[in-house]
């Protein structure tokens, strides 16, 4: 399955399946009252190696998205591009590109369509109508599902009314067990990458990925080089407090131990997105925290500034990013960019 509109299908990133502590067992026949099944049939398994092209990076200019907040954790509006500076391995450099926090904004609602969420995480995904209903007039908010691989619901468009609608009639028996995590980001992120102003990707799913890089490195530099933020919710609450009688229903202790494994790195996966580009992860401790998180979201795209610097060094290295702030506590941001090669 491709991505269908102005996404480029032939985009991809070869991934191979690297987890050989979970194999074949993981999708054997499973009775329907097995909650987890659903969640075990996502795991990696095995498969042949496959090679990964290098990634060829070429940078005119950098784009580093910025969130600025005072000692109170209030958002600071209304700075001037005078009042950054902004530092490439701690060298400060002249900002060429402005943003401020009230130019539109671009979203992505990328969503896990797998049969988890059709069984209980329909409710909490479909509550992240609160992002759209608060963002800005001319923000522009676009969705997509992914399982096997990444599908348009809804193409990036200003109509938020649109927006909403298509939300709530999302159709999550089309996903599968399958989920391809990483390769569906990068196809959302190439696509971006050809879209002007401030992104951000709004990641709603387990973060378990069913078809994990083969090369961690080049797909880390890849996420590095696409200039969007992710902003990542985890949807594993419900297998996290499973009851005891669903606990009773995975098969022994090594089965409840691939679980907990499970998770952890799931878990590790999405606070690795959001660091790696300067964004945020939310682990819900209950059903009522998918609320006050989601309008969380919509304050931080809707104060997001961006600032651009044209790339001195043409090494091909990781580069790392400072930014500083007029009366700013904290300012939040990637931490780094691959700078292009000769």
């Amino acid at each position: 399955m491709v991505i269908r509109g102005r996404m480029r299908p032939e985009f991809t990133l070869r991934v191979g399946l690297i987890d050989s502590r979970r194999g074949g067992w993981l999708r054997r026949a499973v009775d329907s009252t097995f909650v987890a099944a659903a969640f075990f049939a996502a795991l990696p398994c095995f498969a042949q190696d496959q090679q990964t092209p290098a990634i060829h990076v070429e940078v005119s200019r950098v784009n580093v998205g910025v969130t600025v907040t005072d000692s109170r954790g209030k958002f600071l509006g209304g700075l001037k591009q005078s009042d950054f500076h902004i530092f490439d391995n701690g060298v400060e450099q002249p900002i060429v590109g402005f943003l401020a926090n009230d130019d539109p904004a671009q979203v992505v609602l990328m969503m896990e369509c797998g049969p988890t969420m059709r069984l209980f995480g329909l409710e909490n995904v479909q509550k992240a109508d609160a992002i759209i209903s608060r963002l800005a007039p001319n923000d522009r908010v676009a969705i997509v599902c992914y399982s096997a691989g990444p599908r348009v619901e809804f193409q990036l468009s200003s109509d938020q009314s649109a927006a909403r609608l298509a939300l709530r009639n999302l159709n999550f028996k089309n996903g599968s067990a399958d989920l391809s995590l990483s390769k569906s980001l990068l196809q959302v992120l190439d696509w971006l990458g050809k879209v002007p102003g401030k992104k951000t990707v709004v990641l709603i799913g387990t973060g378990v990925d069913s078809a994990p890089p083969q090369f961690p490195e080049q797909y880390r530099d890849r996420i590095i080089a696409s200039e969007v933020r992710v902003l990542a919710v985890s949807t594993s609450l419900p297998f996290r407090k499973l009851s005891k009688k669903r606990k009773r229903d995975l098969d022994d202790a090594s089965d409840r131990s691939v679980l907990k494994d499970a998770l952890k790195d799931a878990d590790a996966e999405l606070r690795d997105l959001a660091t790696t580009t300067g964004g945020h992860v939310y682990f819900p401790k209950n059903s009522k925290d998918y609320d006050k998180i989601y309008a969380q979201i919509a304050e931080l795209v809707r104060h997001e500034y961006n600032l651009a610097f044209t790339p001195q060094t043409f090494d091909g290295k990781l580069h790392t990013l400072t930014v500083t702030a007029k009366r700013a506590a904290r300012v939040d941001h990637r931490q780094a960019y691959l700078a292009p090669s000769k």
